[in-house]
């Protein structure tokens, strides 16, 4: 059998580092050697004389590798260090070095795996920095084996991109190219010169910056420490999958690249608000809350917060019913929702309206056939003509009682889970959910009011965006992150799509539909206990890459060097890549997904489903929607090449001039939910 031995590149194949760039590391250096008083500059102005002092020392040795020493002498010599100086310099630049490093997973595991096998192992670096620092740096990062043999450019004064490097150390570990597989990220260095020389390579691009990464690192609206460490990051949370299925993937990677941001951003300034407003306790409400919780356990841990974070059961049918008293105006919005002429393309049938309020069309048989709605038609969806009159029908007498009594058989129980967790202890609480309203909080402090425990000074609910507002009940305060119906509208094409921000936060259970006693405990009951469809889809892999986002940044980064400003600057940015612009891949996995606009689940249709040019000139002229809650980018992206031609930025541009010409025509609002792509 061929002997075969595996040469490894060291930087950005065996080890990353936390800095999405080389280059960003350097300010770091001049940060901190200014605040320890060794020089007198500024650390953009180090980094700036640092990578030149770089390049002026390779322009003299045209001819060998430089080392860190000749780059010093560059540095010396451009800013008048003293010998003391530039050593505590060099020192502090392997420092930063090594605390910035952390394993490959993927090589890691393949190392050991080859170890495991009595496989020799060589380790191969074009690098200014000495064999014993970086043979220091593999081995306090756990990817140095035991009697391997590490070759860097900066000792042997010649390296890989010329080829010569290799043709070195084949010579001395006395191996013939076709014995050799050399692993390395440089397209140029690790491909094209061993392929050229005959010797098999694996090019491994983990480590490169995908879209969503290089888009933050280039940024100059936010400060250059923070955008590297966070997308440096996001790339640490996708080198960090297991995951095997390609859709999986793709969750995997978006999430750490793009929703995991976003998410972390929303919980932090949760956080931070709650602090600064004395709350003591957080209720993550379900579902929405489940993934959020678990981001927020982590930074509390990680970055001190005190404040307990706890899951809470609920939802729109567990807390609007009980929290019924009467059937006024503000509870007929909520019952009613979807009879508007607005929203006839959502499914509404006499079943999913009753199911709101747990009763049953049979109860109220009577009254349905009086104003033509024989049983034949309690499950179709209704048409404009026949939602106009529910109104009247749940406004009978008899319905309205019966209503009513229905919610008092639920209030007890609601209200007894709720004691159960602590709320009415005495431990002032907030209230934290994804939105868009604030109508469920209104039935929550509602429903704390009928029993007591409402707040003096109200209830506080944390949110990342409002669609529209309900009046808050008494005291309650509704405070919004990323969108508000009162502030600048610049968000709202970014966080109208209700569902596919729902989707980034989906639970791995069913919706709450009301709660149970069961002896001394009340528990919620539950739509389904496992929410098959999230879990088969892939939300565990969500879930996971969000977390590992969550340590990877809060280990990485302080809470002292961001700001709640500063993370929703950046999920402006990723939130208008990923929402407006998603990639094929994207839309394909994160559109395919099922979803129900309404409480009750009585109807699913995909996120972004795939249309047919029929279905597109309906859309865009003739106002025919099917549902108002699809992602339209991302459907655009799901269709064939020649649509996706069709209904580019440019049709777009040219289908608004028409509706500013002729503003009588009737247009789509499909348009305005895409103009940001223009």
């Amino acid at each position: 059998m061929k002997k075969i031995v595996y040469s490894f590149d060291v930087f950005d194949t065996s080890l990353v580092r936390t800095w999405v760039r080389p280059t960003h590391l350097f300010w770091e250096v001049g940060y901190q050697l200014q605040k320890e008083n060794i020089i007198q500059v500024s650390p953009e102005y180090w980094s700036q004389i640092r990578i030149e002092a770089e390049r002026k020392a390779r322009e003299i040795g045209t001819t060998y590798e430089v080392t860190l020493e000749e780059i010093y002498e560059q540095l010396a010599f451009a800013l008048n260090l003293s010998t003391y100086e530039v050593e505590k310099a060099k020192q502090k630049e392997i420092e930063i070095e090594l605390l910035s490093l952390r394993p490959v997973p993927a090589t890691q595991k393949k190392i050991q795996s080859l170890h495991q096998e009595e496989k020799p192992i060589i380790y191969i670096s074009d690098m200014y920095l000495s064999e014993e620092v970086i043979r220091n740096f593999l081995k306090e990062n756990k990817v140095w084996i035991p009697g391997s043999t590490l070759y860097v450019s900066s000792e042997t004064r010649i390296n890989k991109a010329s080829g010569k490097l290799f043709q070195h150390y084949l010579a001395q570990e006395s191996l013939k190219p076709s014995q050799l597989c050399h692993v390395g990220d440089n397209l140029h260095a690790d491909v094209k010169v061993p392929k050229k020389l005959g010797i098999p390579f694996e090019y491994f691009t983990q480590a490169h910056l995908n879209r969503y990464e290089e888009q933050l690192a280039d940024t100059t609206e936010l400060p250059l420490k923070f955008r590297s460490l966070l997308a440096g990051a996001s790339r640490l949370t996708r080198m960090h999958s297991e995951e095997t299925n390609p859709d999986k993937q793709v969750i995997w990677n978006t999430t750490a690249s793009a929703i995991a941001p976003i998410l972390f951003g929303f919980v932090y300034w949760c956080l931070v608000e709650a602090q600064r407003r004395g709350i003591q306790r957080l209720y993550f409400v379900a579902r929405d809350g489940q993934i959020l919780q678990k981001i927020a356990q982590v930074i509390c841990k990680n970055w001190g917060f005190k404040i307990d974070c706890r899951y809470l059961y609920g939802s729109r049918q567990a807390w609007h019913l009980p929290a019924l008293q009467e059937l006024g105006k503000v509870e007929l919005d909520w019952l009613l929702l979807g009879t508007s002429a607005k929203d006839i393309t959502q499914f509404l049938s006499i079943r999913s309206i009753c199911d709101r309020v747990n009763i049953s069309p049979e109860q109220i048989q009577d009254i349905l056939s009086r104003y033509g709605f024989p049983p034949a038609k309690w499950d179709s969806n209704l048409q404009q003509h026949e939602r106009d009159l529910l109104t009247q029908v749940f406004t009978e007498k008899e319905v309205t009682e019966l209503i009513i009594s229905t919610a008092a058989t639920y209030r007890e129980k609601a209200i007894g889970y709720f004691r159960q967790e602590g709320i009415g202890d005495g431990v002032p609480f907030g209230f934290v959910d994804v939105g868009w309203s604030g109508r469920i909080q209104r039935s929550f402090s509602k429903l704390l009011s009928i029993a007591g425990l409402y707040p003096e000074s109200g209830v506080c609910g944390f949110y990342f965006a409002f669609h529209s507002r309900v009046k808050s009940f008494q005291n309650d305060r509704l405070l919004a992150y990323f969108h508000d119906v009162y502030g600048p509208i610049d968000r709202y094409p970014l966080c109208k799509y209700r569902c596919l921000y729902e989707l980034f936060t989906a639970a791995d259970h069913g919706s709450t539909m009301n709660y149970e006693r069961c002896g001394e405990q009340y528990i919620p009951v539950l739509r389904s206990p496992k929410n098959e469809e999230a879990i088969n889809w892939g939300i565990y892999a969500l879930q996971g890459a969000a977390v590992e986002f969550a340590e990877q940044m809060t280990s990485n980064l302080s809470e002292k060097e961001c700001t709640t400003d500063l993370f929703l600057k950046a999920s402006e940015m990723l939130a208008k890549e990923f929402v407006l612009n998603p990639s094929r891949q994207e839309a394909e996995t994160f559109g395919s997904f099922l979803i129900s606009g309404d409480q009750t689940e009585n109807d699913f249709y995909e996120l972004a489903p795939i249309y047919n040019l029929a279905d597109w000139w309906r859309l865009l002229f003739y106002r025919r929607h099917q549902h108002i809650d699809v992602w339209f980018t991302a459907s655009i992206a799901r269709s064939n090449a020649i649509l996706r031609k069709l209904l580019g930025p440019k049709t777009f541009t040219m289908i608004r001039k028409i509706r500013k010409k002729l503003g009588k025509l009737k247009l789509s609002i499909l348009p305005k939910q895409v103009s940001q792509l223009t």
